[in-house]
């Protein structure tokens, strides 16, 4: 899991950089902490996009984007708890637990398709297609199907996902609504209500999501990990670095640990998710 970075700004110093040490050592749940004796130095580098969530004082007044806890450093709240918090905050989950896993690329196109297959196959889990436009020649009425049981919270809809998944050639899943605005009937709440069933089936899914079949921003932090497959060209377009600032204004970036994966050079997409 990639890791989130956390700033800390805490009316106690010493407290602060203990705490700082803790966050940055322990293992159960990986992040970088920065600690910043006083707000301003902190407001700079949060402006900057560089953290996820952030530790502040009860005293503090921030009204900013990112996720943040207060802290009452009076209490000296144990750092292990501190640091489950910052999870629980974001929704990002433990290696250990069953992940929901986003494939989703700001341009379009096959190529973030192609990775969530290849990805399905090599992790042996479903396939769950939320692109615009089918792909596929069968299973538009299995997923219109699908998406009624969870829109409705049916009791079945775990056992009509687990009876009723498509042969889509070397993987099994669902490959798509009849129409994308399908996708959007749905609330965000909804989607979750779905992921949390999937996760207590113990089963892994992977959800490979076109721009128009988002629900809201929103929907993107219900989401346990989202690789951002992308080329070295891609990365350096205005497109990509307009997706990146809306991503960190509405403090998106890292929440669900969102990673740019670059496809391209001498690997390909098999070898690129091997090392994954």
């Amino acid at each position: 899991m990639k890791e989130i970075c956390v700033g800390i700004c805490l009316k106690d110093d010493r407290y602060g950089r203990k705490l700082m040490e803790y966050l940055n050592h322990q293992k159960e749940f990986p992040m970088t902490a920065c600690y910043f004796g006083n707000e301003e130095s902190l407001w700079v580098k949060e402006q900057e996009g560089m953290f996820q969530c952030l530790l502040l004082s009860d005293e503090s007044n921030y009204q900013g984007y990112v996720p943040f806890c207060r802290i009452d450093s009076r209490q000296c709240q144990s750092a292990a708890e501190i640091a489950g918090d910052i999870y629980d905050q974001l929704q990002v989950r433990t290696r250990n637990d069953w992940q929901i896993y986003g494939i989703y690329s700001p341009f379009g196109g096959m190529m973030a398709t192609e990775f969530a297959l290849e990805f399905v196959k090599r992790r042996s889990m479903p396939y769950l297609g939320m692109q615009p436009y089918p792909i596929f020649s069968v299973g538009e009425e299995t997923t219109d199907e699908l998406l009624f049981h969870i829109r409705q919270r049916r009791d079945d809809c775990i056992e009509y996902f687990l009876n009723h998944q498509e042969d889509l050639g070397s993987v099994k899943g669902y490959p798509g609504a009849g129409c994308f605005l399908d996708y959007r009937e749905l609330s965000e709440e909804d989607y979750q209500w779905f992921f949390e069933r999937i996760r207590e089936k113990g089963i892994s899914l992977a959800v490979d999501i076109g721009t128009a079949c988002v629900p809201g921003l929103g929907f993107f932090r219900r989401l346990d990990k989202i690789y951002l497959p992308v080329t070295e060209q891609e990365l350096e377009t205005e497109l990509y670095a307009g997706f990146l600032k809306q991503m960190r204004k509405y403090g998106i970036w890292g929440c669900s640990g969102m990673e740019e994966i670059v496809i391209g050079g001498k690997e390909s997409i098999k070898e690129v998710i091997s090392r994954l």
